[in-house]
């Protein structure tokens, strides 16, 4: 999974695509900062990792690792300067400091491939499409020969099916 996921990582790097990079990378970011956070409402933490990924990129900023890693190391970051900050609140006591590699659980738990496979095999395959694929929904109507309407649907279902199975 690691090897497609950087080397697309790397092909949008050179290309300079950085808003497609991070579109790609919005989801992981946002659900994780929800997770760490535990507040349904952690998109400005989200959008605070976002804007210092979007502010390094747009000044020709390279990685020596690989994005993925740049960005859980990111959102860490900006989560410590959340509880540092003056919103108040304190780092909980069961806040594990991530080691080197502590990302790899959670992709695992996330791996969006093994989430949309559990769904009916028509929303598994839009979410995928839309999602893994990144292709917009007039595109995955196209190749799936059926309308917009029901790949909206499609979506629809799998973003509820995904919640549920989530607890949320």
């Amino acid at each position: 999974m690691h090897d497609a996921r950087d080397a697309e990582d790397s092909r949008l790097l050179d290309a300079h695509d950085h808003a497609k990079l991070l579109a790609t990378y919005y989801p992981v970011i946002l659900e994780r900062c929800r997770v760490r956070l535990r507040d349904p409402d952690a998109w400005e933490v989200a959008h605070a990792v976002v804007d210092r990924l979007l502010r390094e990129l747009s000044r020709g900023k390279r990685y020596p690792v690989p994005f993925r890693v740049v960005v859980h190391k990111v959102i860490d970051w900006k989560i410590k300067e959340h509880f540092a900050g003056g919103s108040g609140e304190t780092l909980p006591e069961e806040w594990d400091a991530p080691g080197p590699d502590a990302y790899a659980e959670f992709e695992e738990r996330f791996d969006l491939g093994r989430l949309f496979a559990r769904l009916p095999e028509r929303d598994g395959e839009v979410m995928r499409l839309r999602y893994l694929d990144l292709l917009e929904p007039a595109e995955v109507a196209a190749l799936l020969g059926i309308s917009a309407n029901a790949v909206h649907q499609a979506l629809w279902r799998g973003h509820q099916a995904l919640r549920e199975s989530a607890g949320g």
